[in-house]
């Protein structure tokens, strides 16, 4: 399905999606953590794993947004593990937001 949206409403898009991708960052981050005591991790996590649903489907099923959807989930995964690392985290999540960037060109 090709999409009806101008370059401009595409770009808002990915810009929005990569924002709540980095946000998972920065509430699991050692640095910055304590700045958001009361967010939930899995909860943002469903909210940014519904977000890649809608621009999946509102962007035309980009092949990229797989890729995306796995790092987020790897990323979520690392997060609950008893070993944690945050180091991998990090690199999942950063990973997902740069093949954002990739989506529509």
């Amino acid at each position: 399905m090709k999409t009806v949206f101008t370059e401009k409403q595409i770009e808002a898009e990915k810009e929005m999606l990569r924002k709540k991708i980095f946000f998972a960052l920065l509430i699991v981050d050692p640095n910055t953590k304590d700045n958001y005591p009361n967010v939930d991790v899995d909860a943002t996590f469903m909210d940014l794993q519904d977000t890649i649903a809608g621009v999946n489907e509102v962007l035309g099923n980009p092949v990229e947004i797989i890729d995306v959807a796995a790092k987020i989930a790897m990323a979520l995964k690392e997060y609950h593990k008893p070993d944690f690392e945050y180091k991998k985290y990090r690199k999942f999540i950063l990973d997902a937001g740069n093949t954002v960037m990739k989506i529509g060109g």
